[in-house]
């Protein structure tokens, strides 16, 4: 499924990268609760949705007639469903509800520097499946641009986050995530951008564990550096961008150092319209997961835990006036791991309407 503000739709949750049992006791073997990787994987799939989100604000707004303070919202509705929300061996799926919206704003302060903000608030409900449901907001109140040739670009800002599942509180945090990047534009339509971000969660409910796995008086708390680096271009009017990334997981949990993992994750997309008012985005993601300690269970408790998930996507956006959008999307995701509890497949599939204004 995905975001239902989006107006080039990449999944926020069905095409997570979560996997089963994530939460659970090492030796669990029913999964329990709501994976810390499907966390992860809504905060990845924003950042993706946003992504597409602003280039079609910036397409608007370069239309339209420049003023001291330029402004982009959207608010949409969607109805999917998913074969798996609670990644269980089980599989039981759910038809879903989304509302979402998002407001971006920018001004110029000088020939070179833009100020520039936005948010986004999203709620996904299911009528059987509701530990899945959840309330997600951002707001970037602050991002300054600098911008001293054409070539080049610096910018630099802080999100503000907070996500809640209200029927599995132990899993819903705050976040604080200053970041910095630049772009540099290459010959023709080239391009290529680094960011460094550096994710600072507390959790709301949720309290970190001792050695022992007793609950500490202290909230978990978890830092999360990350490095990105992109490289994309524009050709007879089909966009294609590759993305790296590395992160490294770090928490005050201290039973097996369970939350402290390293992860890469590749991404290639494409986007290209099809006609004057319908386009298509795919996009392909592989994701590799090594936990420091977390052990395997019964399998080989000795070794730690590691992740290989895949997950496609395949939207589509047809405008139907200048007002009013569709977009359907499918995504499919697979999760292989050496945890047995940790293997699933999932799918899911949404049909948004959106209004921009």
């Amino acid at each position: 499924m995905g975001l239902g503000i989006v107006v080039v739709a990449v999944a926020i949750l069905g095409g997570a990268e979560f996997g089963a049992a994530d939460d659970a006791s090492p030796v669990a073997t029913t999964p329990t609760g709501i994976s810390s990787v499907r966390q992860e994987a809504i905060a990845t799939s924003q950042e993706q949705t946003l992504d597409a989100i602003k280039r079609r604000a910036l397409e608007i707004l370069q239309e339209r007639r420049q003023t001291k303070l330029q402004f982009y919202g959207e608010v949409s509705q969607g109805v999917g469903y998913e074969k798996n929300p609670l990644y269980g061996s089980a599989r039981k799926g759910d038809w879903f509800f989304e509302d979402g919206l998002f407001l971006w704003w920018s001004r110029k302060l000088t020939p070179t520097i833009t100020w520039q903000g936005s948010y986004v608030g999203d709620y996904l409900g299911y009528p059987k499946l509701t530990d899945a449901n959840l309330t997600l907001s951002t707001v970037t109140p602050v991002k300054l641009l600098w911008q001293p040739t054409p070539m080049w670009r610096v910018d630099g800002g802080a999100d503000l986050g907070y996500l809640w599942f209200p029927n599995e509180g132990s899993a819903g945090f705050r976040e604080f995530k200053p970041t910095i990047g630049v772009r540099q534009n290459l010959w023709g339509h080239w391009f290529h951008a680094v960011r460094f971000d550096s994710s600072l969660r507390r959790y709301i409910a949720a309290h970190a564990r001792d050695d022992a796995g007793n609950s500490k008086p202290a909230h978990r708390r978890d830092v999360r550096p990350r490095i990105r680096y992109e490289v994309g271009t524009t050709w007879r009017d089909t966009f294609l961008k590759v993305r790296h990334e590395w992160y490294w997981n770090n928490s005050n949990d201290q039973q097996q150092d369970f939350y402290d993992a390293r992860d890469y994750k590749v991404t290639a997309l494409v986007s290209r319209p099809i006609t004057q008012r319908f386009s298509i985005e795919a996009s392909y993601s592989y994701e590799l997961k090594n936990y420091l300690h977390r052990a395997v269970s019964q399998v080989s408790p000795d070794r730690a835990r590691h992740d290989d998930v895949d997950t496609w996507t395949l939207t589509g956006l047809y405008e139907l006036n200048p007002t009013w959008s569709v977009s359907p999307s499918f995504t499919h995701t697979r999760n292989n791991s050496n945890e047995p509890t940790g293997e699933y497949v999932d799918w899911s599939t949404e049909l948004t309407l959106t209004a921009h204004f």
